[in-house]
């Protein structure tokens, strides 16, 4: 491995440890702010001027809706996950097909230097 790729890998190596980090960090302040929004509506319910039958009606009410909400986003997001890995599939096939179907008659830089230098020891 030569110098150069070896910084290169150290560079790639870096910026997804910074990237892992950065999500990390976003998912903890969302968990973060979910749990403080769940902890204040509850309390707001519970220190509410409504009968507990009310009350319980609101708990069972908002627990249906918010049931709706997050299966509706994961369905959607198993869509979009979906479709990318589609067009990643499709892209490497893709890719693959290029290099397989490549003319394949072409000589590399280093089968030429070996002829150089063979034919000048002869």
């Amino acid at each position: 491995m030569s110098l150069a790729k070896y910084i290169e890998q150290r560079r790639l190596e870096r910026e997804r440890e910074v990237r892992r980090k950065i999500r990390k960090e976003k998912l903890s302040n969302a968990a973060k702010i979910t749990v403080g929004a769940a902890v204040g509506a509850g309390i707001g319910i519970l220190f509410a001027p409504k009968s507990g039958k009310e009350t319980r009606e609101d708990i069972v009410k908002a627990t249906k809706d918010g049931v709706e909400y997050v299966s509706e986003n994961v369905n959607n997001a198993v869509k979009v996950v979906a479709d990318k890995a589609k067009e990643v599939k499709e892209a490497v096939e893709e890719k693959y097909d290029d290099f397989t179907n490549r003319n394949m008659t072409e000589i590399s830089p280093e089968v030429e230097e070996m002829d150089i230098t063979e034919s000048t020891e002869e």
